[in-house]
């Protein structure tokens, strides 16, 4: 089963084990389980792109389109 995560929660995540790969002070299988995990998060918040992706285009073909901010007198 997919794990659930807010875009922000992966991204926050991601950096960090950016970061961490970054500094070079893992151990070789360290660095290899944070890799794996860097890509499951990637492919995550990809997908999480891409149904935002569809949900606006959906809206905006409806004509549900965003409201025109309040212009000013």
């Amino acid at each position: 089963m997919a794990e659930k995560i807010t875009f922000e929660q992966g991204m926050q995540e991601l950096e960090t084990l950016v970061r961490t790969l970054e500094s070079g002070q893992l151990p070789l299988e360290d660095s290899f389980k944070a890799y794996e995990r860097a890509v499951v998060l990637k492919d995550s918040l990809n997908a999480l792109l891409d149904d935002s992706d569809k949900r606006i285009r959906v809206l905006t073909e409806t004509g549900d389109e965003p409201l025109d901010p309040i212009e000013e007198e």
